[in-house]
């Protein structure tokens, strides 16, 4: 995650509010640079030669674009606070689906789910057991219903 901030801050000191992390990367003269400009066809072919060059401008380690992009995503979740920053990492990932984002990179295991309710209701003691009919569905849902099941109720929360 140390890389993924680095970049983070790196990004954003360089290109305008907005602007993708998965930005373009020009190559002029030899020298790299990221760009406010929208993805190119030949953006795949060149991608892991430029960006070793600029982790090295850096003095960063090399991560694979995928493992690069993984990380932002990861980062991302972490920090979204609302449905719709939610949607914009889904978006900003290229997702056709925000469940597609939702079923790769944002499984909770069932302690850390614990924990984000707490912290959302603010309670500070245990959670009340769920041993209901609806506990039961829901814990035998495919991840796929389960998956459109918390958007519906998180949309529902918001609004």
């Amino acid at each position: 995650m140390a890389v993924v901030e680095r970049w983070d801050a790196f990004i954003r000191e360089r290109l305008p509010f907005g602007a993708a992390w998965f930005t373009p990367i020009i190559s002029h003269w030899g020298e790299q640079q990221v760009s406010a400009e929208g993805v190119t066809c030949n953006r795949n072919a060149r991608i892991i030669k430029r960006m070793r060059k600029l982790f090295a401008a850096v003095d960063l380690p090399y991560k694979s674009p995928h493992k690069f992009r993984h990380g932002h995503a990861v980062y991302a979740l972490q920090h979204a606070k609302t449905m719709a920053d939610y949607k914009a990492v889904s978006m900003n990932l290229m997702h056709e689906d925000i469940r597609v984002t939702d079923g790769i990179y944002a499984p909770l295991i069932s302690d850390e789910v614990k924990q984000r309710v707490t912290q959302l209701t603010g309670l500070t003691g245990l959670l009340p057991s769920a041993n209901g009919e609806l506990a039961e569905l829901i814990r035998g849902m495919p991840d796929a219903q389960l998956s459109e099941a918390l958007v519906v109720i998180a949309e529902r929360l918001a609004g």
